[in-house]
């Protein structure tokens, strides 16, 4: 019974992680969100699963520990990329002012791109 219950929850962590890569690569935060709270709700219950995970399905648990750190790595530089792009619009956007003796301010405002006028 737990064999296949290993098996079962296995295949399903596989199936989601392929999913999270494919969001990542695609920029879909809110379903990367969801897609989130799945997977610690399935391993979770992997680790509820009575006893240790058979030894045929060690090395398939291996291949998914891969598949997620390489998906952390992923997200880790996808993370990275929205908040590079964001940074340079609101340097590239943001609004120029100048005061009373001809010298810039800068806004402190988010830019154009974040109060809606672009």
């Amino acid at each position: 019974m737990a064999h296949t219950e290993y098996q079962e929850k296995l295949a399903l962590l596989e199936q989601l992680i392929k999913r999270e890569r494919s969001f990542a690569i695609k920029l879909q935060v809110v379903e990367l969100k969801e897609l989130q709270e799945e997977k610690a709700q399935l391993l979770a219950d992997l680790k509820a699963l009575d006893g240790p995970c058979p030894e045929d399905l060690k090395e398939f648990a291996d291949y998914l520990r891969r598949q997620n750190r390489r998906n952390a790595r992923l997200l880790a530089s996808t993370l990275t990329f929205l908040r590079q792009t964001m940074n340079s619009c609101r340097r590239e956007i943001s609004t120029v002012l100048y005061g009373r003796h001809g010298n810039r301010i800068e806004s402190r405002a988010m830019g154009l791109l974040h109060t809606g006028r672009i």
